[in-house]
């Protein structure tokens, strides 16, 4: 409940930074998240994707089903003169005027297991001799029919094997995607976040060079301090001013690229919230692993290239070497004149076709044929290996990458308020004319350097953490699985 009143929330500041140009948002990382995950286009983009997805399953599903199906030639109509062959072999010019029309319904099931197709049929054909004025009929009111491949690849069976594999896949790659448009709005978030507080130091660093020039020059006029000094200190005035400006725009610039993400492109004075407290999230290995095993795309496709590389090799052993086919009918058909005698006179009717295909002499094609398709399994089944190593590998790296940064940031902070400490100090010294002003500019970037280092740290957290909830599908703050059910049972 607490969740769906936060998406409202979240869905009630879309739309006011939607209709309204002049909108101040402040954006907490949760909110971020959220946004990304439900609201922007590539959430949009991957729930398309999905619903493609969910289509071709839908026509997997209906190539497994019986199809009915009607054909018709309503009308061929002929008149003119054209040679018709005589019995005794000769050629007659005739004058015809005549038309044709004929409808076959039919019914047709595929057998996926033998790769078959069955199918029971009834045609009817008329015929009009306008010249004559005389019309008639023929037709096949029942004929059951087979076509049996035999020794030919069967698509439908590795249709079967694959495609419930495929969706399975489709569907978690849209979980993943969801994940993924998060994790870009979490980096370009702190990214922001930290153009944001290297525009504040410049701004703070501006200020406090003016007055640290307005105080020297004070001083140089009043034979205190040197002309070199007051030069130095004037220069890193001018020095604030650039990086003040160069920080304004890589600020503005980041948050173009985080707004125009979250399709948020008509919000101004965008001010993001840096998260204040780090999660006490305890991480296992071996449960992140079991995790991204279940729930990641990566996982399934795994299987999907194993048996796509069997069916390819099923696929040149089907093309090559001996293959064949059946084909057999049996049923009841007559020729009337009149419609109502269409079930007189019924004569009961069969055909069997059966061909062969061997070959003799192919110099050795078939056997490297079947080779070439054996090694690019084999290739595909390391590939498959290392892969699923490297896969393991990176979730090992960002669990201990993120415990890692978690047990920093107490340190980093703790530093971050000793050099604050110490500039404070300094500072007051030169105002006493205790500290010289390159002592004064070393604790300043002392300052700096801490404060930006504990920003560096908590942004390298979430970003880290967000890598891995993106690979493991797993929200391990809130211990729950950020997958979605399937449309459909497979």
């Amino acid at each position: 409940m607490e969740r769906i009143i936060r998406y409202i929330g979240i869905l009630g500041m879309v739309f006011l930074a939607y209709f309204s140009s002049k909108a101040q948002v402040v954006l907490s990382l949760e909110e971020v998240v959220e946004i990304a995950r439900t609201e922007n286009l590539s959430a949009r983009k991957a729930y398309v994707t999905k619903k493609n997805a969910y289509w071709n399953w839908q026509i997997h599903q209906s190539n497994l089903k019986p199809q009915l199906r009607l054909d018709t030639q309503i009308t061929d109509f002929t008149k003119g003169v054209t040679p018709v062959n005589q019995e005794d072999g000769s050629i007659a010019i005739k004058t015809i005027n005549q038309n044709s029309s004929n409808a076959n319904l039919s019914l047709l099931q595929p057998l996926p297991f033998i790769g078959a197709e069955i199918f029971m049929s009834s045609y009817l054909y008329r015929f009009d001799n306008f010249s004559s004025k005389t019309h008639s009929y023929s037709s096949q009111p029942l004929e059951l029919g087979i076509h049996l491949p035999v020794f030919r690849f069967n698509q439908l069976k590795w249709d079967k094997r694959i495609e419930p594999v495929l969706y399975v896949e489709s569907q978690k790659e849209y979980d993943r995607n969801l994940e993924l448009s998060a994790y870009m709005a979490v980096d370009m978030f702190f990214q922001n976040l930290s153009d944001r507080h290297e525009w504040t130091m410049a701004n703070a660093n501006m200020e406090m060079n003016t007055e640290l020039f307005r105080i020297t020059e004070e001083r140089f006029n009043l034979g205190q301090v040197s002309k070199d000094e007051l030069l130095q200190v004037k220069l890193m005035l001018v020095n604030a001013k650039k990086s003040l400006k160069a920080a304004q725009v890589r600020m503005e610039n980041s948050a173009l690229r985080l707004l125009t993400h979250l399709s948020l492109g008509d919000v101004e004075g965008f001010q993001p919230q840096i998260p204040s407290v780090i999660p006490d999230v305890e991480i296992i290995t071996e449960e992140a692993i079991k995790y991204a095993l279940e729930y990641n795309p990566e996982s399934i496709a795994f299987k999907r290239r194993l048996l796509e590389a069997d069916q390819e090799v099923a696929r040149v052993k089907g093309a090559t070497g001996v293959n064949g086919s059946v084909f057999a009918t049996i049923g009841y058909g007559s020729n009337f004149d009149e419609l109502p005698q269409w079930d007189q006179d019924l004569n009961q009717h069969a055909a069997v076709q059966i061909g062969l295909a061997i070959p003799i002499i192919d110099w050795g094609r078939t056997y490297a044929a079947r080779k070439q398709a054996s090694m690019k399994k084999e290739l595909e089944e390391t590939s498959v290996l290392q892969e699923q190593i490297d896969f393991e590998n990176e979730i090992v790296s960002l669990v201990n990458v993120v415990d890692m940064l978690k047990e920093n940031i107490e340190v980093v902070e703790e530093a971050e308020s000793i050099a604050q400490e110490r500039y404070e100090i300094a500072y007051k010294r030169y105002m006493a004319g205790d500290l010289s002003v390159l002592e004064l500019s070393m604790a300043q970037k002392e300052k700096d350097y801490a404060s930006r280092d504990l920003l560096s740290a908590k942004g390298s957290f979430w970003v880290n953490y967000h890598r891995l909830r993106m690979i493991t599908l797993y929200d391990f703050v809130n211990q729950e699985a950020l997958v979605s059910q399937l449309e459909t049972e497979i």
